[in-house]
């Protein structure tokens, strides 16, 4: 099983909890990172195949296929491989399209300098979050704009192509079980979401799924000290409309409260440095800054 999403929704909690209430199976989050290398391999439906000439890629999916046990990914990369893995394991993929409403999904990316060009520069930024400029993005016409966009509206780019693929998987891939669940939902005691989802799973209900939901996961609970104006999210009409499909409303923002979560003093160890190793992993990938190339994916 996958989990299609943008990251900073909530799969660092639930893979804690799927390890903790549900040994019966392997849950892995970001098990190779970002060596799924979205940026050159988003919607290659025309050859999925080609995303398993970066070794750890072809490493990982080998032992995918050879698990003997029940898998759950729930890491963010993962999506520029579900083309691959509809393939190749059709008859045991299911897919959950996990989201989260674009404004705090996009400034929490901020907060973590995590979009195409960032200044951050690690393997993440190198090869995984989209830029107008990669090969078969929904909206390739922001190439013109790139420059003059706020870092927060690159965020909010992301959330949208990640989005408009989740939208779009289910009906290329119609073959595939696919489920759609707000992160929103998934943490409220009261909503049937979690239950739901675990019944998609095709796991059994455990009463500690309550405790755990009270509890903290997130290693990354960032800051940005940018000026941040979350309103610049009605500069985008896309992204206004793929939020209004997923069920979230733009035109109410609790300002104050997003400032107080996303605004403050950045961790220098990681907000604005490169973490460790991230070029080695980008030299062993073989790959610098993606570049367009042939239409492999409509």
């Amino acid at each position: 099983m996958a989990f299609l999403s943008t990251g900073r929704c909530g799969t660092q909690w639930l893979t804690s909890g799927l390890r903790e209430l549900h040994p019966e199976l392997d849950a892995e989050h970001e098990p190779i990172g970002p060596m799924y290398m979205p940026r050159m391999y988003f919607r290659c439906y025309a050859r999925p195949d080609a995303i398993l000439s970066v070794p750890a890629v072809r490493d990982h999916i080998a032992r995918v296929e050879h698990a003997t046990r029940p898998y759950v990914e729930t890491g963010w990369p993962i999506f520029a491989a579900l083309p691959l893995l509809a393939d190749r394991l059709s008859d045991r993929l299911r897919v959950v399209h996990l989201t989260r409403h674009p404004v705090p999904t996009a400034l929490s990316h901020l907060a973590h300098n995590s979009y195409a060009g960032s200044a951050r520069d690690d393997a993440y930024t190198q090869l995984a979050t989209l830029g107008p400029r990669d090969p078969n993005v929904f909206q390739p016409h922001y190439v013109h704009a790139w420059d003059r966009l706020s870092a927060y509206e690159k965020c909010l780019f992301w959330w949208t192509e990640v989005s408009l693929f989740g939208i779009e998987l289910p009906h290329r891939r119609g073959e595939i079980p696919f489920m759609r669940i707000r992160s929103e939902d998934m943490f409220c005691a009261e909503s049937p979401a979690l239950g739901q989802l675990l019944e998609f799973m095709e796991l059994s209900w455990d009463d500690r799924w309550r405790a755990h939901a009270q509890r903290p996961v997130d290693r990354w609970h960032h800051h940005t000290d940018r000026e941040i104006d979350p309103r610049q999210v009605h500069r985008h009409p896309i992204t206004v409309a793929v939020a209004r499909m997923l069920g979230y409303d733009t035109s109410r923002l609790d300002l104050a409260a997003l400032e107080m979560r996303y605004r403050g003093k950045p961790n220098p160890g990681i907000d604005r440095s490169r973490r460790v190793g991230a070029l080695a992993v980008a030299e062993e990938a073989k790959v610098s800054e993606p570049r367009p190339q042939a239409n492999m994916g409509r």
